[in-house]
């Protein structure tokens, strides 16, 4: 929830909340002495049943095939190899079952997007037989046999060469199961990386990482600020919830076993001997890498998951500043800002439809259509900042609203809640009605994207509506999925939840299309899957607290980014600064300072696009556009970020996942670098950033890849040109630790931009 009416909507809600009750306990304390508090938190965001284990029992069918270039042997265990791999593409641990299944049944509970979800077994399907083993005339190989409990079903998996350096597996199981199980054997010390927007860690070892969709939640388990607000709001979430997962991961020898379909999953990753694949269906795709390099595997994954171009060149000229407040209000931050200096690509208005007075504070309307009563003079503003260079975003939902639609036709404007109602292109509740769930302040229904119609129809009115202003693109918020209960025309809400960010990214590549902006334009999204990395033109790393902490600020977006480009996510950015900011009585209001802007945009240097977000309380918060001194800061980095974009499109031109800022691993694959550099992002071969994830300090350890590394600012070499080194380097505010490789064409690039 990235506008302003979204999260006000729950931070408001959090800071009355909270407030009135801790005045109770400090009345009752005063008065009493001894408080004795019984409080009930909300039941976990994710509660799935353990996966079944069993024995795996081959009757007749042991041996060895080659299926294209891979070897498949079956003995005690499944072993797969190929020629390009450095270890086992796909093994299996000895004498257990790597295929098992389950009857169970799934609970859901909305807490306002964050999706409670648990899971209750009926029964198991432990030990596996293997029965048959066959070869076809394509060449695939046909594995069979039994799962065995009291009765036992059946179960069939199919192997093939998909793609080069791509095994392919097909897998059934009868539908008794409605849980099918898929497990993986790791090294011990054998990392796992990827699987989306995780911020747990690089390592996902230890954790059961589901992917699904859904509210990520503020703090995530930063303390006591999570305590306070699930106490508020049911709203916390943690580390197991994300806008944006994915299934893609590669383990630190270069593995990548990945789920290809749209249904439920989760990967287990607390076994100290595999992983465990749990899909929420009775058929299932996985595709397995052969590759050397942890690289090579995600570019294998990402044949058939898509990649996205990088955004428009336009991006790359300045920042793309976050404002908002109307004509006379944009056009004063639009000023001091160029007055200090700041190279401006773009202002990205998100309240160009108006805004909405509720006990929460102000909202945005949600019918996606401008509001000249906010911006009079809209056409002119837009003209004034083109004759500039400067480029006009906006922002759109996959929501609609009954009074904002009103509110928009009374003005003589399109009712867009009335359209898509009067069609059925709006999710139903039980009864048939369509389903306003609570905003709180107001009520808005989602478009039902299951039913195509429904999904041309609002591809029509964003070209029309949205790009028809003028805009060069928009923020497409929301979409992690309706609610589990919504009746659709293509299903249930949990039927389509996975799938939803990717139906909502092709109603705005269509939108784009539609306008004539597929070239040109830039939209970004929040929700994800796997094949958003091709959906999508670009996504963001979704809604960080205003604040240094490594579950939910400043330092999480680092391994948000890292993850992102090990699921072959490569064009991913930031709100600058973050996005939630909180008051609560009883500790100190989370709300950034300049220090916090400026590190975050010094943090945010390697990513695809520089944008600002003024935040769910913009008057609490440091704002560039409000600030000669802080936005004269952002102005050096920001032409830091734009003397990049020479580097940018030599990366892009060898294919759209060169040029992901990731963790330097990925990169040069040495040992050392694994566990090391977890807090630095590099761009490319020969583009470094250490940035500093702490309050007040002025200095950074950066570990160094093998090579000569030169300071834009310093022009100081460090570095070993064969192994891996660790230094302490200066770091001032506005300073960041950023090193070019030396003897390249970006570090003459950057040390000329240093000399001006």
């Amino acid at each position: 929830m990235t506008d302003t009416e979204a999260a006000p909507r729950r931070r408001g809600r959090i800071g009355r909340r909270i407030g009135l009750g801790v005045v109770v306990l400090l009345a009752a304390a005063a008065i009493f002495g001894t408080v004795f508090v019984i409080v009930k938190l909300p039941a976990p965001a994710t509660a799935l049943t353990d996966p079944p284990r069993g024995d795996l029992v081959v009757d007749a069918a042991e041996g060895e095939w080659q299926v294209g270039e891979f070897t498949v042997r079956l003995d005690d265990a499944l072993h797969v190899t190929h020629p390009d791999a450095v270890a086992p593409v796909w093994e299996t641990v000895p004498g257990d079952s790597f295929l098992t299944a389950a009857d169970s049944e799934a609970r859901f509970l909305d807490d306002l997007g964050l999706v409670r979800v648990s899971d209750h077994r009926d029964r198991a399907w432990g030990e596996q037989h293997v029965a048959s083993a066959q070869i076809g005339a394509d060449g695939a190989l046909t594995l069979s046999g039994t799962l065995e409990d009291v009765e036992a079903i059946a179960w069939e998996m199919r192997l093939s060469e998909g793609a080069s350096g791509r095994l392919d597996a097909a897998i059934s199981v009868d539908p008794a199961a409605n849980r099918l199980y898929l497990s993986a054997a790791l090294e011990p010390d054998e990392g796992v990386h990827g699987l989306g927007a995780q911020s747990a860690g690089w390592d996902l070892r230890g954790n059961r990482v589901p992917l699904i969709p859904r509210e990520q939640g503020i703090g995530r388990g930063e303390q006591p600020l999570s305590f306070l607000v699930d106490l508020a709001a049911s709203a916390a979430g943690g580390q197991d919830t994300t806008y944006l997962p994915s299934a893609v991961n590669v383990t630190d020898l270069s593995r990548s076993l990945v789920y290809r379909g749209e249904a439920i999953s989760s990967v287990d990753l607390r076994p100290h001997d595999r992983m465990i694949w749990e899909v929420w269906s009775s058929t299932a795709d996985f595709a397995v890498a052969a590759a050397g390099t942890p690289a090579q595997a995600v570019a294998i994954q990402s044949g058939w998951t898509g990649a996205a171009a990088p955004p428009p060149a336009w991006a790359s000229t300045g920042m793309i500043a976050g404002l908002q407040g109307g004509t006379d209000e944009v056009r004063a931050k639009v000023t001091t800002l160029q007055e200090a200096g700041v190279p401006l690509g773009a202002v990205w208005l998100q309240d160009w439809v108006g805004r909405r007075t509720t006990d929460f504070g102000e909202r945005l309307q949600w019918n996606w259509s401008l509001d000249h009563e906010q911006y009079p003079g809209w056409e002119e503003l837009v003209a004034d900042l083109d004759a500039q260079d400067i480029r006009v975003l906006t922002y759109v939902n996959s929501f609609l609203s009954a009074d904002s639609g009103a509110a928009s036709a009374a003005r003589g404007g399109r009712d867009l809640y009335a359209e898509a109602a009067g069609a059925g292109y709006l999710a139903r509740d039980a009864n048939g009605a369509v389903l306003d769930a609570d905003q709180h302040g107001f009520t808005a229904a989602t478009v039902d994207l299951s039913n195509p119609d429904a999904r041309e129809w609002f591809a029509q009115a964003i070209a029309d509506e949205v790009a028809g202003v003028g805009a060069s693109g928009w923020m497409a918020d929301f979409a992690e999925g309706p609610p589990p209960e919504a009746v659709l025309a293509g299903g249930s809400g949990a039927d389509w939840r996975v799938q939803w960010p990717t139906l909502w990214q092709q109603v705005n590549q269509r939108a784009l299309a539609l306008a004539g902006l597929s070239e040109e334009g830039f939209v970004w999204h929040r929700s994800g899957g796997t094949s958003s990395a091709g959906q999508a033109d670009a996504l963001w790393l979704g809604d960080q607290t205003q604040d240094w902490s490594r579950t939910d600020g400043l330092a999480s977006t680092v391994t948000l980014t890292q993850s992102l480009s090990a699921s072959g996510m490569a064009q991913v950015h930031g709100d600058i600064g973050g996005y939630t900011s909180v008051d609560l009585p009883v500790i100190a209001d989370v709300v950034r300072d300049d220090e916090l802007v400026v590190r975050w945009a010094e943090a945010s240097l390697l990513q695809p696009v520089f944008r600002t977000h003024e935040g769910n309380r913009p008057a609490f918060s440091a704002q560039p556009a409000e600030d000669a001194e802080l936005a004269a800061v952002l102005g050096d980095l920001s032409r830091v970020f734009v003397a990049l974009a020479s580097e940018r499109g030599r990366l892009a031109a060898q294919g759209p996942l060169a040029g992901a800022a990731q963790h330097p691993w990925m990169l040069a694959s040495s040992v050392e670098l694994n566990g090391a550099a977890d807090n630095e992002l590099q761009m490319g071969p020969d583009v470094l950033l250490a940035p500093v994830l702490a309050a007040d300090a002025t200095s950074v350890e950066v570990v160094f890849p093998p090579g000569l590394w030169q300071n834009i600012w310093t022009g100081e070499v460090f570095g070993e040109s064969t192994v891996v080194v660790s230094e302490m380097v200066d770091a001032p505010l506005g300073r960041p630790a950023l090193f070019v490789r030396e003897g390249t064409a970006v570090a003459s690039e950057l040390a000329e931009f240093a000399a001006q």
